[in-house]
């Protein structure tokens, strides 16, 4: 009743604030703020503004008492007029910081908290609103380090102690989290924040008990915190105990029928109950009440279960507009754009999941359904193999069961719980197409095809299951049935896309780019906008040397708006040497979206091939405010270009400053060392990165790099299977070491760790690219050569690397028309590279061009030493016999 009366108050003295001075109507505000009651505040600060609107003074409290009602968007509003009107006024520009912490927008929190920073160095207020500020944006290992500091700066400081056992719990360290909360309350026993904290710590691990008493305890304190009452509903529901849950939701209704907790709680009870129209209404009237992560959560998920997708995409977009690092939200949001046929967006939204972290189960689990959805089988199987191996119980009965028992090796359980799953939902693509993928790896290809063709019903599902079954039978050699398959597939569903694209692929691996580019052509009439046939065939057409048609559909690419189209054609003018044009291509992705990183990354590698390298550090000063680590790596480059040494090291040291206990920095400042020729100096650095972060894999990789650098190959192997302990499912650590064992001679254990590669990182194109080289040696077959380059070439088309390798592998399958093509213009793009000039002169002579040939095999032993050069030499005289 306390508030109540305090609002009366409040609205009862408005008829007597025309007489009173803005100064008088301010303190009279600001005891209200004491009194906590920030609604009569606001009615006071106002009046105070209306007086005068440039007091800033009434206006900055105004902004914290909006903050204090929840009203967050308001109080940005103000906070930002404050800042307008007095630029320098430190605690508007803080408290802005925390706001937009408590938002959950993380690059405008960091911005805001640097400038303060910048401002006040050192400052404990400024440390902790910039780990806040990466705690939000996911990035928790970077948080805990300026949460550290700040709390060094001031042990007693419960916020930061707070803030710093959030970002534990964000990395699964509960009893430093348990301990530092703990710390929080013995410092203000009134520290609700810190309550919550502990009471949801004890929920999560199970004790119930002790979380309702935690809840009550602030109850106890502070009865008006419904939320509590709402937090004890939920435990209720935990319990089963719907009954009791609504009984206190109605409670609440009654009680306080202005809040929104009593609804949301409501809401969420009729959820439980699968009464989705009754949980829309009651969480309807919560979120405008009191719009809340949760409301809008129970929202999303109650519209989702009543078909109403739509509605619920709304929800979750809602969310990431608040949250934008929301990780249920933009999994929920990928799964109703699947749901919608949307495939591409929701893979998008997936993939935005996955660049936080790799690790998250669920997210490849809902890759690979999408990549099955688009028929792509290898994909999919690739992302639902690795899904199971992050979490084995992540899927439900036999289908995780016997995922659970192939990834502990017991093979016959594991398909024989496979097998059950099947039968126990033989309509279910998912449990068929991972046994038909098990089959395949053992071996069982026949079984795996009639298992495949089991499934058909004569539906446009059908599509998807001939796809799998093309690359079953592709996978055996049986071309014409992998054919057949997939004309089957587009019989029975005309729109479904990885037929043609597989079609294509399928051609385009025997150099019959005419055939490729039919079956691209005829997706693109059906669907104008599929980026992948749009890139496929300008991709095709450079292959073809059509280099207008390529810039056409690059052109046509860039229409739909999509990042990567931007990118491709960026890449077709920089290997057309017309770089101005290349970057003009990146500015317009910059300028459609502002805040996007990779467009301007592109744009200042191109700005460092050509020296501009006052240009690349004038770039990296627009890409620092966006992403400090990305700005300061492109001004290390080109101070290293630049050959200033001591300017490289001293950004090196802002990274570590900025992140000291993330390895970053030190590799970072590793690389400087070793671009000066000081490897003692970067050994150094890189054993410092595996003391501050002991299960990052990368300085361990750099360790390596480093020793093979010095020919130390016993100590660079070591470092590289100790990276691959520490990170099993590290692509880069996979790699390091099979590229290690290739330059020791030990090619066909190279060879099978580069499939092992590709089978589990499908799109990693340096092992794409090593394994289709090996493959043209003769350590493989020369027909998978030339399939995995053509894979390679389709995700890097602008890597002349790859594009050197396309053209050998050509060679090696007798297509020398195309190599030639491939390899003049690789030639063209690395002028000084002596093995592309050596397989040009191949090409040459295979195509009966024995003049061209001889120029470009004695052009090669001018540019240095290479490993063919004997096999040069030795051509070079049998032309002269």
């Amino acid at each position: 009743m306390k508030v109540v009366v305090l609002i009366l108050f409040a609205l009862l003295s408005i008829g007597g604030c025309g007489s009173k001075t803005k100064e008088t109507l301010y303190q009279e505000g600001v005891k209200q703020l004491d009194a906590a009651n920030p609604s009569g505040a606001v009615v006071y600060f106002k009046n105070a503004l209306e007086k005068d609107a440039n007091y800033y003074d009434a206006r900055l409290q105004l902004a914290k008492a909006y903050a204090e009602l929840g009203k967050k968007e308001q109080a940005e509003r103000e906070y930002l007029k404050v800042l307008t009107q007095n630029p320098s006024h430190d605690g508007a520009l803080i408290e802005l910081a925390r706001l937009y912490v408590s938002m959950g927008k993380g690059d405008e929190a960091y911005d805001t908290a640097q400038k303060y920073l910048a401002r006040r160095p050192g400052s404990p207020e400024g440390l902790e609103a910039v780990g806040g500020a990466y705690a939000v944006r996911g990035k928790y290992q970077e948080s805990l380090g300026f949460l550290e500091r700040a709390l060094a700066a001031d042990p007693g400081r419960a916020s930061t102690m707070v803030q710093l056992a959030s970002a534990h719990l964000a990395l699964k360290h509960g009893e430093q989290a348990r301990s530092l909360l703990n710390q929080a309350v013995e410092h203000d026993a009134k520290n609700f924040r810190a309550l919550f904290m502990l009471a949801a710590l004890e929920a999560g691990s199970g004790n119930m008990d002790r979380a309702a008493a935690l809840y009550q305890k602030i109850l106890q304190l502070d009865p008006s915190r419904l939320e509590a009452q709402y937090k004890m509903g939920l435990i209720e529901v935990e319990r089963g105990r719907l009954d009791r849950a609504e009984a206190a939701a109605d409670r609440m209704m009654k009680e306080y029928p202005k809040r929104g907790e009593g609804y949301r709680l409501k809401g969420v009870v009729s959820f439980h109950r699968k009464a989705y129209g009754e949980a829309i209404t009651h969480l309807q009237q919560a979120v405008k009440l009191a719009p809340s992560i949760d409301g809008f959560q129970f929202l999303g998920l109650s519209y989702y279960c009543n078909g109403e997708l739509e509605n619920a995409l709304s929800q979750f977009r809602i969310i990431l507009d608040k949250a934008p690092y929301s990780r249920q939200a933009r999994l929920m949001t990928a799964q109703i754009l699947l749901a919608q046929k949307r495939v591409d967006d929701g893979v998008g939204e997936i993939k935005k999941v996955l660049a936080d972290n790799d690790s998250d189960a669920a997210a490849h689990n809902l890759l690979g359904s999408a990549y099955l959805q688009q028929g792509l089988f290898e994909e999919g199987m690739r992302e639902l193999n690795r899904a199971t191996s992050l979490d084995p119980k992540l899927a439900q009965a036999h289908l995780k069961k016997g995922a659970f028992y192939l990834s502990k090796g017991d093979l016959d359980h594991g398909e024989n719980e496979l097998a059950k799953a099947v039968r126990a939902a033989p309509d279910s693509l998912n449990g068929r197409l991972l046994l038909a993928s098990y089959q395949q790896r053992q071996g069982k290809g026949a079984k795996a095809a009639a298992l495949l063709r089991e499934g058909l019903r004569g539906g446009k599902q059908d599509a998807i299951i001939y796809n799998a079954l093309a690359a079953l039978q592709f996978g055996a050699g049986d071309q014409a049935g992998g054919m057949k398959s997939l004309t089957e597939a587009k019989r029975v569903d005309p729109l479904f896309a990885a037929s043609y694209l597989n079609l294509a692929g399928h051609y385009a691996t025997r150099a019959d780019y005419a055939k490729a580019i039919a079956e691209l052509t005829e997706l693109h009439s059906k669907i104008p906008d599929d980026l992948r046939a749009l890139l496929g065939l300008a991709a095709l057409s450079e292959l073809a040397d059509k280099d207008n048609d390529a810039l056409a559909y690059y052109e046509k690419a860039k229409g739909t708006g999509k990042p990567e189209a931007f990118l491709a054609l960026a890449a077709f003018y920089e290997k057309k040497n017309n770089m101005g044009k290349a970057i003009a291509v990146l500015d317009d992705a910059v300028r459609r979206d502002p805040r996007a990183i990779v467009p301007r990354e592109a744009k200042g590698r191109l700005l460092l091939a050509q020296k501009e390298y006052k240009k690349a550090i004038k770039l990296a000063d627009e890409i620092e405010p966006l992403d400090p680590d990305r700005g300061v790596s492109l001004k290390i480059k080109a101070y290293t270009a630049l050959r200033q040494g001591d300017k490289a090291v001293e950004q090196a040291q802002r990274l570590i400053a900025r992140h000291p206990t993330s390895a970053r920095g030190y590799l970072v400042l590793a690389g400087v060392h070793q671009g000066a020729g000081d490897t003692a100096s970067a050994l150094a650095q890189v054993n410092r990165a595996i003391k501050v972060e002991p299960g990052s894999a990368e300085p361990r990789i750099m360790l390596g790099e480093l020793h093979r650098a010095r020919r130390e190959y016993p100590a660079a192997q070591a470092a590289f299977q100790e990276a691959l302990k520490v990170k099993p499912q590290s692509a880069a650590a996979a790699f390091a070491l099979a590229n290690l064992l290739e330059t020791t001679g030990k090619k066909q254990e190279a060879l099978s760790r580069y499939r092992s590669i590709v089978q589990e990182h499908g799109s990693y194109v340096p092992a794409l690219n090593n394994l289709a080289y090996l493959c043209a040696e003769g350590y493989g077959k020369k027909e998978d050569a030339l399939r995995y380059a053509v894979t390679a070439f389709r995700l890097e088309p602008g890597n002349v690397g790859v594009m050197d390798t396309l053209g050998y592998s050509l060679y090696r399958n007798g297509r020398s028309g195309d190599a030639v093509k491939v390899l003049e213009r690789a030639a063209g793009l690395l002028p000084r590279d002596p093995t592309v000039r050596y397989h040009l002169g191949l090409a040459y002579h295979q195509a009966g061009n024995p003049a061209k040939s001889r120029q470009a095999l004695q052009e090669s032993l001018t540019l240095g030493e290479y490993p063919d050069r004997k096999a040069a030499q030795t051509l070079l005289a049998q032309f002269k016999k």
